[in-house]
């Protein structure tokens, strides 16, 4: 895939104040905290851990228009979510929204030329109405979609997931032990852009073509873990191809399908290219250690993958997290790890370990308690922003000095911990 046809292609990717009226001998705020480490956090027997979510919005306008949706009131490129056609009609839109925003901004053209950009509340409950009463009509171009239709331009649109610049999934390899909660033994970007138009017959948008990026930032594990990627909305039989290549050179990859020991017929595709020949610098790790890293981003490996499907879906029933799976598998063993609540693939998990929360496994839906330790702790970690990875055996909790405080309300406070700019960069690592 060349990169003049990848939409994605820039890389691809306080404190609490105490104040009294006067004075006491005891203040709290000058007490030295004890130092705490991850295992000694507290953690809500219902968290999830989530930092996205997916908001049920409806879009209208007093004519066909296009519009462009940000996470930001600046409308920055990286923060873009969707560049989607509006019509006079209300159209379902859902959206893959942090948990901290509360406002989206809408930016399109009104009738007199002028760029306008409009925020729109996002309630408590994930909806959101977008309503442009005064736009200006889009202009139709002939455009050759990729299944080789002449199709409106002003008819196609974008959504992406978490936005269009890159989310960041990290890992601790060491399952079923706890391991030293670093977060960095495989630290990826991810991106994924869904071509979206309106169904046909329903109010809704869906998807035909689905582009996936993905670029390595760092490997702090010394066990043999592979990453693969599975989309459990999408099966096999629906696919009509898959495509992947290297970012910055084009070259196709011969892309790996993994059709043995997957009994639901899940889209499952090897992404080892990510991980292979790798210069480690003469570290045992990749762009863990501070004598050994990247020093610049263009050398971090990065794929593409490109996804075409026989029959359009729904961008609703794949825009959630947990099913876009971007898992790790163990060469010597078959060990998977997974995000929370994510059943494995192949993998036996050990039901019996007394460390894991309890699985029940008789019952036809699939019990969301996969992959917790009894204290609700995680091996994996999805964050909607391209954020630093610590150093190796750097503390991830005086890295980023908001994560406790969010872990253990449950999510409540403190939502937007990786990017409040009070992180200690002496211990992170930006690319």
């Amino acid at each position: 895939m060349k990169k003049k046809n990848i939409l994605f292609a820039t890389c691809l990717l306080g404190a609490f104040a105490f104040s009294s009226c006067e004075k006491n001998l005891y203040d709290e705020s000058k007490q030295s905290e004890k130092e705490i480490k991850m295992t000694d956090l507290n953690i809500p027997e219902d968290f999830q851990w989530n930092l996205t979510q997916v908001t049920k919005g409806t879009t209208i306008a007093n004519t066909q228009t296009k519009v462009s949706l940000f996470l930001d009131e600046k409308c920055s490129k990286d923060e873009k979510v969707a560049t989607i056609p509006v019509y006079n009609k209300a159209i379902n839109l859902p959206l893959s929204l942090p948990t901290y925003v509360k406002t989206i901004y809408a930016q399109y053209q009104s009738k007199s030329g002028k760029m306008i950009t409009k925020s729109v509340a996002v309630n408590a409950n994930g909806s959101y109405t977008l309503n442009i009463p005064d736009a200006i009509e889009a202009i139709p171009t002939r455009a050759i979609t990729r299944d080789n239709n002449k199709k409106d331009d002003k008819e196609r649109g974008v959504v992406y997931h978490p936005k269009k610049g890159w989310g960041t999934i990290m890992f601790e390899d060491q399952f079923p032990s706890l391991g030293d909660y670093d977060f960095n033994d495989f630290v990826a970007n991810y991106q994924v852009l869904f071509e979206v138009s309106k169904a046909k017959e329903k109010d809704e948008y869906e998807s035909k073509y689905i582009a996936i990026g993905l670029c390595l930032k760092a490997v702090g594990g010394v066990f043999p873990y592979n990453p693969y990627l599975r989309l459990k909305k999408i099966k096999n039989k629906n696919i009509e191809s898959v495509m992947m290549s290297h970012y910055k050179t084009g070259e196709e990859i011969e892309v790996n399908l993994i059709d043995n020991k997957n009994p639901k017929g899940n889209l499952i595709i090897d992404c080892t290219p990510l991980v292979q020949n790798l210069d480690r610098r003469g570290s045992k790790y990749f762009n863990t250690e501070r004598n050994a890293l990247v020093t610049k981003e263009e050398d971090l490996p990065e794929i593409i993958i490109e996804i075409k499907l026989k029959e359009p879906k729904e961008i609703d029933d794949i825009l959630e997290d947990d099913e876009f799976d971007l898992y790790l598998k163990r060469n010597d063993n078959g060990t998977e790890i997974h995000m929370n609540g994510i059943e494995p693939i192949a993998y036996q998990y050990p039901f019996n370990d007394k460390n894991l929360y309890p699985i029940y496994e008789d019952g036809e839906e699939e019990d969301d308690n996969y992959y917790y330790s009894n204290e609700r702790l995680i091996w994996g970690l999805r964050v909607p922003g391209n954020v630093a990875h610590t150093i190796e055996k750097g503390d991830f909790l005086k890295a980023y000095k908001g994560f406790a405080k969010w872990a253990q309300s449950g999510g409540k406070n403190e939502q937007n911990w990786y990017n409040q700019g009070n992180a200690d960069d002496n211990l992170l690592i930006h690319y």
